[in-house]
């Protein structure tokens, strides 16, 4: 068997979305070699490992995730993954928008949207009755029902509904975190440096750094490549092609927006587009 089949036979990713749950985003996928990089999602990320182990950072906490396990990330906060064990993992994770947990906020009477203290949490009876909602794909009314319940449990159980602040400074860390973003997103395809960030807040590089890792838990260039990697999930939706699509948010060609693309989503561009 070549190299190729081999990636094949132990690393497969499928990404599927319902429509009744707001287009809420499911993933299926077993990896070996694969490794996350650090970045983060707009939605809350709720997961099952369904075989093998993962590890993976989620905000500053290290986590070593065997089959059973369930993965809890707010949006947000950054995390990555990989193997914890030499034959990789298998897990199902969906991505639930703050549309569709304010609505389960709402049924719980919950004051707020909820966030999660645990990045990890075990529940053995709630873990699989998770893996049996993700699997009824195909069959809309049964999925719909049943992963609603699970979301609510896992709301109800785990969610304390309280945002976790990294930059207790009276607000100019989150003041000047903004307009960071702010400049990136004017330009993603513009090159930045420090300098020009630091000019911009009127603080040294060294403030700049240090903005980043209170607001974000990331580095600069990690927090750029997440928005670059978020500006491009969008455009793929549409019709435009990939080469213009990484130009236009600042990768070097289409073979570089791939490369990258897959560290972040866990797979091509192109199985993006073809779920969307």
């Amino acid at each position: 068997m070549s190299n190729a089949s081999e990636q094949r036979e132990r690393e497969a990713a499928r990404l599927t979305r319902h429509e009744g749950l707001g287009g809420l985003e499911m993933l299926a996928a077993r990896y070996r070699d694969h490794a996350y990089s650090l970045h983060t999602h707009p939605t809350w990320v709720f997961g099952v490992v369904v075989a093998g182990v993962e590890k993976l950072r989620i905000g500053q906490r290290q986590h070593l995730a065997p089959a059973g396990t369930i993965i809890i990330v707010n949006p947000e906060e950054p995390h990555d993954g990989e193997r914890g064990a030499p034959a990789g993992w298998a897990y199902r994770t969906c991505y639930p928008d703050a549309a569709l947990m304010a609505e389960i906020a709402e049924d719980l009477d919950l004051p707020t949207l909820p966030m999660f203290g645990k990045g990890t949490v075990e529940a053995p009876e709630l873990a699989r009755a998770f893996v049996r909602a993700h699997r009824l794909a195909g069959q809309a009314l049964e999925q719909e029902a049943a992963m609603l319940a699970v979301l609510r449990e896992l709301v109800s159980r785990f969610g304390d509904g309280r945002h976790r602040d990294r930059a207790p400074d009276g607000g100019e860390t989150a003041r000047r975190f903004r307009l960071y973003g702010e400049l990136m997103a004017a330009d993603l395809a513009a090159g930045f440096d420090l300098a020009h960030l630091a000019a911009a807040a009127g603080v040294t590089r060294f403030q700049v750094i240090r903005d980043f890792h209170r607001a974000a838990g990331m580095t600069p260039g990690q927090y750029l490549r997440d928005r670059r990697i978020r500006a491009a999930s969008a455009l793929i939706k549409t019709d435009m092609p990939l080469a213009e699509i990484a130009a236009a948010t600042g990768f070097a060609d289409q073979s570089h927006l791939t490369r990258v693309f897959k560290t972040i989503k866990g797979l091509s561009p192109g199985a993006w587009r073809a779920a969307a």
